[in-house]
């Protein structure tokens, strides 16, 4: 949390967090899809090499001033094994710093609009905040929708509803 509550206080010095915040989303995103990026914490790396690199990535994906300097700094520290909980822990910071809910929406395929548009504002009156949905296409839940929001978790697939009833019908439940 130590570096997560830094790169949080230091772009509010500089008027970054929400340029920071969209960066530490996207780095997630590209962290979790592309291992490649674990090379950076490779101790036998060079320091100047880790620099090079960190200047590459930033520059393609155009990150701002203050997500730079967070990269150098983990890079310097030996700490880029720690870059997701880092990022997840800066992301959890700001959202709740801007009263901000992110919920996880699993559902066969995507809501369309009106249907997104009524789901942000039944949530966003359920948890008092402004949602931000994250999405999630599962063919396998059949049909319906699965919401997750921290530890609060709403399971309302056909999938579900299914297997409830198959155990009922075993005499299980």
């Amino acid at each position: 949390m130590m570096y997560a509550g830094a790169m949080y206080e230091g772009a509010l010095k500089t008027s970054q967090t929400e340029d920071l915040y969209r960066d530490a989303r996207q780095l997630k995103e590209l962290a979790e899809d592309d291992s490649s990026l674990n090379i950076l914490a490779n101790p036998m790396l060079k320091p100047e090499q880790k620099a090079e690199l960190i200047d590459l990535i930033a520059k393609k994906c155009g990150f701002c001033p203050a997500m730079l300097n967070t990269l150098k700094l983990l890079a310097e520290n030996n700490d880029f094994k720690i870059l997701p909980q880092t990022l997840e822990q800066f992301i959890l910071l700001y959202q709740q710093k801007n009263n901000i809910a992110e919920v996880e929406v699993t559902t066969v395929m995507p809501l369309s609009s009106q249907q997104e548009t009524l789901l942000k504002s039944k949530l966003s009156a359920i948890f008092k905040r402004e949602i931000l949905l994250r999405y999630i296409i599962n063919p396998q839940i059949i049909g319906g929708l699965v919401l997750k929001y921290g530890t609060n978790f709403i399971d309302n697939s056909v999938k579900h509803k299914l297997d409830a009833l198959e155990q009922l019908m075993k005499g299980t439940k």
